[in-house]
């Protein structure tokens, strides 16, 4: 949380003195929070900037804007990319994006694997709660959702980041027994399947190409439950 901010909204270019915010956000800041001509606002334009700006005027749907400050916010380390299967009900993604955003995850890859039902996606959609999201979380950075592609062209992909696979078909082992040594990592990926799982050949050819099964306990959860589950688990076990 950035400390002395309790409420950001959002702005795609902080780079002139002014700025005008349309729309829904003028609504809330003006019948919700009540904000006048001359208090002050924080903006941020999704991409690590934060502004404090004052609120010059104030005409039916849309707020003119004087930007006072602008700020750099560093990246939280580590940065998780979460590759998920497209699953087959959309609000179940959307649910997904929407709580993995507020963990702090920097991307998303949706991936097609064998036991996917469904093979697109609404990217607006998505990105449009992951921005919701950031400003709700107050984070400075809204995650990419990258085209999708294909679970063999993924995996196989060179990366410098440690690659987690949440893959334990006996569901038996703790959580510390499977996870390797993540603390000061600086870039993760994280892998998780669709309803159904992975395949056993697909999970295979993931640890072929360097992937470590790691265990999210001994339940068995639904696809958009393990998602949040192993970027919980990172955000404690690397710290």
């Amino acid at each position: 949380m950035l400390e002395g901010v309790n409420a950001l909204f959002y702005a795609s270019d902080l780079s002139s003195n002014e700025c005008i915010i349309k729309g829904q956000e003028v609504r809330h800041i003006t019948k919700v929070l009540r904000k006048q001509e001359g208090d002050k606002i924080y903006l941020t334009d999704g991409k690590g900037s934060i502004a404090q700006a004052t609120i010059r005027q104030v005409v039916k749907q849309q707020l003119v804007l004087e930007i006072k400050e602008v700020t750099k916010v560093p990246r939280l380390e580590p940065k998780v990319t979460l590759a998920f299967s497209v699953l087959k009900q959309a609000s179940r993604m959307e649910w997904m994006v929407e709580k993995a955003t507020e963990f702090g995850v920097r991307a998303f890859q949706p991936l097609l694997s064998a036991h996917c039902i469904r093979s697109s996606l609404n990217v607006k959609r998505l990105e449009s709660l992951a921005l919701s999201a950031m400003k709700q979380s107050l984070q400075c950075y809204c995650p990419e959702i990258y085209p999708i592609q294909l679970f063999e062209s993924f995996v196989k992909s060179d990366s410098d980041s440690i690659r987690l696979m949440a893959y334990t078909p006996e569901r038996k082992k703790s959580f510390q027994n499977t996870w390797p040594a993540i603390s000061n990592t600086k870039e993760i990926t994280a892998l998780v399947g669709p309803e159904g799982g992975f395949t056993r050949e697909e999970a295979n050819f993931a640890s072929d190409c360097g992937f470590t099964r790691v265990s999210l306990g001994p339940n068995r959860l639904r696809a958009e439950s393990a998602s949040l589950a192993i970027v919980q688990q990172i955000n404690v076990f690397s710290k």
